[in-house]
């Protein structure tokens, strides 16, 4: 009789600041659990006032357990919104004075798998800019889950995977394992200006050859460089609409920006309700 190979539950630090825009996330954690077995962390990061920093640590811990309790009223009121049932869920307060490092740390204490957080507003890579998210993309090591402000809850079965080809042996390991959590689909696409030059595209369809599936297939595109990478994407992605979005980041500021978030990128706009899941490369 054959092995059933069966995934190991996944451990998801989901973050919120109580506003609505942050209840994207949680849905998304909740949409994940649905689908796969996961430990859902809820996790704020509470930075203490001065008279809190000042004040007697009884008094800390009263805080603490009131900050607590606003935090599972909150998630339990997305849970029921959602009418689904919380399962391994735990909350975590923590009293930090840097949220971006409190975050990571907290991640690599708990050993989470990945971090969900949410964008601040419509124009997902737009409202980046500043933001708590933009900071983890280009400083976690722990794998994010990026989810736009107006995220509703859907099935996720389909990954599209904006790759440059380089490392794509060892990348798309990561991607078909995180994949396979939901029995999901992998469409790859590549945007590459030399396409039609010389044997470059048949020398992407070989490489493609060897790693085509059921579950995985290969598109390559003609890239215009008057537009960015992104519009090229959204373009896409209105077309395939797909579960989430997979990309691999260099953690280096400028690059990040230079490459999605750049003057083209803001002129033509980007904007969508997908999720994006961003490995560290």
């Amino acid at each position: 009789m054959p092995t059933v190979k069966v995934n190991a539950m996944k451990k998801i630090l989901v973050t919120t600041d109580f506003s609505d825009t942050s209840k994207s996330a949680i849905r998304f954690a909740i949409q994940l659990a649905d689908q796969t077995p996961c430990e859902l962390l809820f996790y704020n990061v509470h930075t203490p006032t001065v008279l809190e920093t000042l004040a007697h640590h009884a008094h800390d811990d009263h805080k603490t357990e009131t900050m607590q309790n606003k935090l599972k009223k909150f998630v339990l009121s997305v849970y029921k919104a959602t009418e689904k049932q919380s399962g391994n869920i735990e909350f975590i307060i923590d009293n930090q004075c840097h949220v971006e490092s409190a975050i990571i740390n907290y991640a690599k204490k708990c050993n989470a798998d990945f971090i969900c957080i949410n964008t601040s507003g419509p124009g997902i890579f737009n409202q980046l800019i500043g933001t708590t998210a933009s900071k983890l993309i280009t400083t976690s090591p722990t794998t994010l889950l990026v989810v736009p402000y107006s995220y509703r809850r859907k099935p996720i079965d389909l990954l599209l995977y904006a790759s440059d080809m380089k490392k794509i042996g060892a990348e798309l390991q990561s991607v078909k394992k995180f994949a396979s959590l939901f029995d999901a689909e992998i469409a790859i696409y590549h945007y590459n200006e030399l396409l039609d030059k010389g044997n470059f595209k048949a020398d992407l369809e070989k490489t493609a050859k060897s790693y085509q599936s059921d579950k995985l297939r290969f598109n390559f595109k003609k890239l215009n460089i008057g537009f960015s990478l992104l519009n090229h994407l959204q373009i896409d992605i209105r077309e395939l609409r797909p579960s989430l979005l997979v990309m691999f980041t260099k953690q280096n500021r400028d690059w990040f920006e230079r490459h999605f978030l750049s003057s083209k990128t803001k002129e033509f706009g980007f904007d969508t309700n997908t999720p994006i899941l961003v490995f560290r490369k």
